[in-house]
């Protein structure tokens, strides 16, 4: 038979209670195990968030190189077009030279003049403009000035003769117009130096 109530009560009393936590002298952890532990928890966290760096730069890197090739396709096929555009001026050329110009000058010269349309539709799709020089303020971005003139009744600086259209793409100098700029003063040496051509090469 079981024991009686009152033994019952002298066991429970003699065991001890357990409220599921440890001793704190038994688990309390030293000052170097609690350093060691927190030093170990944030190299995990400096390797994870180095891991998430590589692989951002691998996906970035992936990401430039496709674009560097679509770019050079897209460039390739746009000088591609181009040229069969030139073709097709050629072409147009060597019809306009089969006409007999002593004959029928007026078909060769109109020839010619569709030809010269053809050329500025073509040069207007790839955003190609001629530079406006004649009257305007030399400027050695725009223009390359190969000799100068003394002419009191024009305005000192300004452009007199073009003796090549200069040309821009969009907003840059594809070529500088070559001319002649007026001077008032005497043709000195200082100012040989300041209608020299310049080097256009660079954005202004």
């Amino acid at each position: 038979m079981p024991g009686s109530d009152e033994e019952r009560q002298e066991v429970d009393l003699e065991m001890p209670e357990d409220n599921g936590e440890s001793s704190e002298t038994e688990f309390e952890l030293s000052p170097d195990d609690k350093m060691e532990a927190l030093l170990r928890q944030e190299t995990e966290k400096s390797n994870e968030f180095l891991d998430r760096l590589q692989r951002l730069q691998a996906e970035f890197e992936n990401y430039r190189k496709r674009m560097d090739a679509r770019f050079t396709e897209a460039a390739r096929f746009a000088g591609e077009g181009i040229m069969l555009k030139v073709i097709e001026i050629r072409d147009n050329m060597e019809r306009a030279l089969e006409v007999d110009f002593a004959k029928d000058p007026s078909s060769a010269k109109a020839g010619i003049e569709g030809i010269l349309k053809q050329t500025d539709k073509l040069l207007q799709a790839e955003e190609v403009r001629p530079i406006e020089s004649l009257g305007k303020v030399f400027d050695p971005y725009y223009q390359h000035a190969v000799r100068t003139t003394n002419d009191s009744e024009k305005p000192d600086g300004v452009i007199t003769e073009e003796y090549q259209r200069g040309y821009m793409i969009r907003e840059k100098v594809l070529r500088p117009a070559v001319v002649c700029v007026n001077r008032h003063e005497s043709d000195s040496a200082e100012d040989s130096v300041q209608v020299k051509p310049e080097d256009n090469g660079e954005d202004k």
